[in-house]
């Protein structure tokens, strides 16, 4: 049976089975009002309990696979749940995830597969997935195999990056301690972390208080600067923050004190922002 087929034969029956149940329990609780009451109530909570954890768990990978950062994973375990969802097995997995920032993390998946391709899903297959990094508890497997295209970003560090002020190898004030090597894994962190942002934060306006060049260069002309911002988020008091930001000579004057940018704060902590556009 075809797909589109199978999908509107299954949303029939859901409906058909609804509007029966429903009958079913307004007559129940007619003939014999507690008892009916109560088998009814035990059949909306033991119905909706599976239903809407169904619901939630695809909804929460959608939002993982169009938001979430890419990272590369391998399935170290695997088992089969006891479900099966219009006769498609559901599988649990743990995957060990490999970010490009920070150490490596297990998480747990549930899925509903073919059963043409349990052989596909076995301990030891790699993937890429999908994960949010305020909440590593599960993730979502993107594709089978291959490796997440973790190089490519907008600094290209392995080529480009380029420190042009030799005090910036230790002491810098902006980031202390820190070597060469250390301030290129810091400033990778620092775009993954502003690309979640961007994808994922609520945008408002901004004022540039503070603009800063740290002495350190991306792809030899690019300038990393600290910004503290006054945020303006309507309808609240404003507060300042402050975020790093990888500007262009072309692009410099934009950003001066004074001037009004857009941001993204990430709606689970404020403070962390990332400017969005000038």
């Amino acid at each position: 049976m075809r797909p589109a087929t199978q999908k509107v034969l299954q949303n029939f029956g859901i409906i058909v089975g609804i509007v029966f149940g429903g009958l079913g329990m307004l007559i129940g609780i007619a003939a014999s009002p507690v008892v009916g009451g109560i088998l009814s109530l035990f059949i909306i909570i033991i119905f909706g309990s599976f239903f809407g954890t169904q619901y939630f768990r695809k909804r929460r990978r959608t939002e993982l696979l169009e938001t979430g950062i890419q990272a590369n994973g391998k399935i170290i375990e695997m088992w089969d749940s006891g479900i099966t969802i219009n006769n498609q097995p559901q599988i649990g997995m743990k995957i060990e995830v490999y970010p490009l920032i920070g150490q490596p993390f297990t998480s747990e998946v549930n899925l509903v597969i073919s059963r043409l391709q349990t052989s596909y899903y076995q301990p030891g297959v790699t993937c890429i997935v999908r994960y949010d990094p305020n909440n590593t508890k599960t993730v979502a497997i993107e594709s089978l195999g291959g490796e997440a295209d973790n190089n490519v970003n907008s600094f290209d560090y392995n080529r480009n990056f380029q420190n042009q002020n030799t005090s910036t190898a230790f002491g810098n004030p902006y980031f202390p301690g820190m070597n060469e090597q250390q301030i290129e894994q810091w400033l990778v962190k620092m775009d993954t972390e502003g690309k979640w942002i961007a994808k994922t934060g609520i945008e408002c306006k901004a004022i540039i208080k503070k603009n800063e060049f740290t002495n350190v260069y991306v792809q030899e002309v690019n300038t990393v600067n600290l910004f503290e911002l006054e945020v303006l988020i309507e309808g609240m008091h404003s507060y300042t923050a402050k975020c790093f930001g990888v500007i262009s000579p072309t692009s410099a004057s934009k950003f001066n004190v004074g001037n009004q940018v857009w941001v993204k704060y990430d709606r689970n902590d404020k403070s962390k922002v990332a400017i969005s556009h000038s």
